[in-house]
């Protein structure tokens, strides 16, 4: 089961502290008490939307989280038919 996921202030911090004051994922990880491996999702999903620091004025917390979690739209998605048994006796 997945790890809920963290608060949106949280999200700001580590925006903030790793674009805007220059810290490694390592020091904010212990800086905000997140585990590194945090940091760095949040870090990289917010390089794939093109944020960095300061966030825009008008972005608020729901337009945060629909740029850094994005839906997910099914790849490739394979239709499964129920097999032919009419020739088994």
């Amino acid at each position: 089961m997945p790890r809920p996921r963290v608060a949106m202030r949280r999200i700001r911090d580590i925006l903030r502290l790793t674009f805007g004051e220059g810290l490694s994922r390592r020091q904010v990880s212990l800086s905000l008490g997140v585990p590194f491996t945090t940091v760095a999702d949040h870090v990289n999903r917010a390089r794939a939307a093109g944020l960095g620091w300061p966030l825009p004025a008008d972005l608020d917390d729901a337009g945060l989280e629909a740029r850094l979690f994005p839906p997910v739209v099914p790849s490739n998605v394979q239709l499964r038919f129920p097999p032919n048994c009419g020739g088994i006796n």
